[in-house]
Formats: structure tokens, C-alpha cells, sequence
């Protein structure tokens, strides 16, 4: 159970760190 939140938490972290590194892209495509 502590293995499975702890890959949802890795897996909740890339996808911020993705959306993130997306926004800055579209900033400065803007």
C-alpha cells in the first residue's frame, strides 16, 4: 500500500512538473 501511493505520488509530480514545463513553452511561443 505505502509502494502504491508512493508511485501515485511520483506519477502526481511528473505530470505537474509536464504541465508546468508545457506552460512555459506556450508562454514563449506567445
Amino acid at each position: 500500500m505505502a509502494l502504491f501511493g508512493y508511485i501515485g505520488f511520483l506519477g502526481l509530480a511528473l505530470v505537474t512538473a509536464l504541465a508546468f514545463y508545457l506552460g512555459l513553452t506556450k508562454i514563449k511561443l506567445i
